[in-house]
């Protein structure tokens, strides 16, 4: 997990909330490669499979633009959270 002081360094901030998981992407995450884009799901599915949400918040105000990249990121991201973590609600926060 990422602290505020490594947010900059991190593609992703993720912060428990109580059973609330949010994650937060950096703006570098604009410019990330699509070849990193399965790595960088993975890094954020990695905590949540060890210790299961009960909700999840993609919060996206650190973020400028959204390409196609990041969206398809974000879609695989959902697609994989519905598989593998069937019982949390998904939110998305802009």
């Amino acid at each position: 997990m990422a602290t505020n002081s490594s947010q900059s360094k991190q593609p992703f901030l993720i912060e428990r909330h109580g059973d609330i998981a949010v994650i937060t992407p950096s703006p570098d995450v604009e410019k990330m490669a699509d070849t990193l884009m399965e790595q960088a799901a993975q890094m954020v599915l990695a905590p949540l499979r060890a210790d299961p949400p009960t909700g999840l918040i993609f919060d996206l105000s650190q973020v400028d633009y959204v390409g196609s990249v990041f969206l398809s990121f974000l879609l695989r991201c959902h697609k994989r959270v519905k598989e593998l973590l069937p019982c949390i609600k998904q939110r998305f926060s802009s």
